[in-house]
């Protein structure tokens, strides 16, 4: 839950090579992997002074931020693929408008 006073800013990369992203998806799903399995194999009861959360949640939570981090990763990837089509079709509109109208 964001701080009060604390925006969130959503940063779209353009120019980042499609193999810089995707280690970035590869790293993120290993590394919920690697959550999921701690998580299992943690106890349920906190340690004194652990806050009153056991070691089990805090790995849930911990699966959970990078499962947010990595649904912002592949959005913002979706986002920019349908941009770069839609670019593509304007280009190709702009043609059949330009060639329609020198033959018509």
């Amino acid at each position: 839950m964001p701080s009060p006073g604390l925006t969130r800013r959503r940063v779209t990369q353009k120019g980042v090579a499609p193999e810089v992203r995707t280690r970035v998806v590869t790293k993120l799903v290993e590394a919920i992997d690697e959550a999921e399995r701690l998580a299992k194999g943690s106890g349920r009861r906190s340690r004194s002074g652990g806050g009153g959360i056991s070691p089990k949640e805090r790995w849930y939570l911990v699966m959970g931020y990078l499962t947010q981090v990595l649904d912002g990763v592949l959005k913002n990837f979706d986002l920019e693929s349908v941009k770069e089509k839609m670019d593509q079709m304007e280009t190709v509109l702009d043609e059949l408008q330009r060639t329609t109208s020198t033959t018509g």
